[in-house]
């Protein structure tokens, strides 16, 4: 009896052959391009992110577009009420000009709204090269204002004679700021900016008391 050759049985529409298996597994362990761009795009947000946040912490120069301030209200008030003579840039000329100020008696709202802890002065000012040339001076808590305003900063071995005070030179641990440091009695004075000595200098010579 002649027998005829079988012929191949067609797949089912629903049924998955060993070759369409091996496929769909290709597929699956294909990585999906969105899924790579996404998971990048999250990685380095993380990365980003605190790096930042430092440098918005750590960066305390206003931009040069800032807006000038007007000095004299506080001003007025502040010598009104301080125990000690307020310092002031006197005559500077353009296109310097004052961009922050503040002043609260001790207990007062200081900035951050935290309380005063002593009498506290601020004023800043942004010079032609854009850097930020900032006056504050206080009657309480000497090592932590100190640390503070020169961003934990050492001693140099520099002084500066200046308005009848003896300014001691301050630099923080990487270089950026330098600051001048008087002492009188309780009061401290600190002239601080990111730049060298002899600029801080030169605008020390700037100040006033009248």
């Amino acid at each position: 009896m002649l027998r005829l050759p079988l012929r191949p049985r067609s797949p089912r529409a629903d049924e998955v052959t060993p070759l369409g298996r091996r496929a769909k597994m290709a597929d699956m362990a294909r990585p999906n391009a969105k899924s790579q761009s996404r998971d990048m795009i999250i990685s380095m947000a993380v990365l980003l992110v605190p790096i930042l946040v430092i440098v918005w912490l750590f960066t305390d120069n206003p931009e040069p577009q800032a807006e000038a301030v007007d000095v004299a209200p506080l001003l007025a008030r502040a010598e009104a009420e301080s125990p000690y003579a307020i310092l002031r840039a006197n005559n500077l000329p353009e296109p310097w000009k004052p961009v922050r100020v503040a002043w609260a008696a001790d207990g007062e709202n200081w900035m951050g709204g935290e309380p005063a802890d002593g009498n506290s002065w601020l004023v800043g000012y942004l010079g032609p090269d854009g850097i930020y040339y900032g006056v504050q001076q206080k009657d309480r808590n000497e090592r932590l204002f100190i640390a503070d305003v020169t961003r934990d900063g050492e001693p140099t071995g520099d002084t500066v004679q200046a308005l009848d005070r003896n300014w001691e030179a301050y630099e923080s641990e990487d270089g950026r700021t330098t600051s001048l440091v008087a002492r009188d009695g309780d009061v401290i004075s600190i002239v601080a900016a990111d730049t060298d000595l002899e600029a801080v200098e030169a605008f020390v010579t700037s100040l006033t008391t009248e």
